[in-house]
């Protein structure tokens, strides 16, 4: 038993101050009961005088703090890569942490851990790890097939819906409103005027610099700076002058760039303005050259070619070669299956054919939208729109018409988003001809077209 030291000092009667090695405590009491308050709580204790018995017990106060996890403590049993966590877990308890596959397997092989399946609570085990990864794995690659497989339908959608919304048709008002000038807009900023005083700053700076060289270094700065302020005197007058002389030089050349601009801009919109006056006035040749402007710059979702007649300003008509089926609609369908890869199903050819009815009244409702949008005086454009198909006589034609269709500008300034295009078009008075299966039938060539228009499709 090892040697204790400790010392009573009487202080007042019954209050009595003990010293130890554990630190300073204070009794007070009578004989046969007395309360002790230390740095290990407050106690009560009871005796019997003269018999030896006694009763001790602990009242309240704080026990001696544990001593901190230490990162000794962690070090000798496992991975010190692990290191980390297992401090975390010995100052906080246990953890909810998202791990990588491999840190998981590596903390299952450290002995000091214990992983929980975070559905089930239950211990993990090495196999059943394993088979967790595997079905992430597996669901993660369902869903990048999922994503991948979605991005296509969006842009076969896109292509199926490419005219939507359709163009904006103005009025003849509108266009009389167009023939007013429109003032010129400067965007560009004009330079910022120099910051003298920061200007100044800088010149000090640089004096500065120039007078702590040389021998100059060997004293002290504050010396270069009082001979840099003198300087400064005398010098920045003229520095002053470079300064307002470089920034007239940049007015100049910004005052130049707004003026050549500006002369730009007066010349476009005199280009456009006789543009206006040459089509609100029926001028044939313009008319002619603003179609096949309009016709030429259009991005279309599939390779296709226009021919297009000209007679009068209000009647435009328009000879449309549609793409054919197998080329812009897709006969399949694919899936994502359990095991993450992709099987290919065979669309019905119903699906087929009605999302191609679709395509081909949606390109001829755009053609006809685009070209009013540009011709205020066209009452009227007529559209004759033919496909490729395959033969059932040998005299039949390889290129064959599935829709003659006459838009005035009335009935598509009043067309609504969303409406079924085959009763639009039906409103219409078109010639055009839907199977049971959503296909489109072969139709005589319009009577509106001359023999000569369509003979090289025979």
């Amino acid at each position: 038993m090892g040697f204790r030291f400790s010392r009573r000092i009487a202080i007042l009667p019954g209050l009595k101050l003990n010293l130890s090695r554990s630190g300073m405590s204070l009794s007070a009491g009578v004989p046969g009961a007395h309360l002790n308050f230390g740095p290990r709580g407050t106690y009560a204790s009871m005796g019997i005088p003269g018999t030896g018995l006694s009763y001790r017990q602990r009242l309240g106060g704080s026990r001696p703090p544990a001593a901190a996890p230490q990162t000794e403590n962690v070090q000798p049993a496992g991975n010190p890569e692990n290191d980390p966590a297992a401090l975390k877990i010995l100052h906080e308890g246990t953890q909810k942490m998202a791990v990588s596959p491999e840190e998981a397997r590596r903390y299952l092989a450290d002995p000091r851990f214990k992983l929980l399946d975070p559905e089930t609570g239950r211990r993990l085990t090495p196999e059943k790890l394993e088979a967790l990864i595997k079905a992430g794995e597996l669901r993660e690659k369902r869903e990048q097939q999922q994503v991948l497989l979605q991005a296509e339908d969006n842009e076969y959608q896109n292509r199926l819906h490419f005219w939507e919304p359709l163009p904006a048709i103005p009025s003849v008002e509108d266009w009389n409103g167009a023939l007013a000038k429109k003032p010129f807009e400067n965007k560009t900023a004009p330079p910022p005027p120099p910051d003298l005083f920061a200007e100044q700053a800088k010149y000090l700076d640089e004096l500065t610099a120039m007078e702590h060289a040389g021998l100059n270094k060997l004293l002290p700065g504050f010396v270069s700076r009082s001979d840099a302020k003198a300087d400064l005197k005398t010098m920045w007058p003229e520095k002053e002058a470079q300064i307002q002389e470089a920034y007239n030089q940049r007015c100049q050349e910004y005052n130049k760039q707004v003026e050549t601009a500006s002369a730009a801009w007066d010349e476009s919109e005199g280009q456009r303005i006789d543009w206006v006056k040459k089509l609100l006035a029926g001028d044939l040749e313009e008319i002619n050259h603003t179609v096949a402007e309009v016709l030429t710059g259009l991005q279309l979702p599939f390779k296709t070619h226009c021919d297009y007649f000209i007679e009068e300003s209000r009647s435009v008509c328009l000879q449309v070669n549609l793409p054919e089926r197998e080329d812009v609609i897709p006969c399949v369908t694919r899936k994502v299956l359990k095991d993450g890869s992709v099987r290919d199903e065979r669309r019905t050819m119903a699906a087929q054919q009605t999302d191609y009815t679709l395509l081909a009244m949606g390109a001829c409702l755009f053609l006809a939208a685009e070209l009013f949008s540009y011709l205020p005086l066209a009452l009227e454009i007529k559209v004759a729109a033919y496909t490729q198909r395959p033969r059932i006589k040998e005299t039949d034609p390889v290129d064959a018409y599935v829709m003659d269709v006459t838009f005035s500008r009335d009935a598509l300034k009043n067309f609504v988003p969303g409406q079924n295009l085959a009763a639009f078009f039906a409103s219409l008075g078109s010639r055009f001809d839907v199977r049971a299966d959503g296909g489109l039938n072969r139709i005589d060539p319009p009577s509106w077209l001359k023999h000569e228009d369509y003979q090289h499709l025979q």
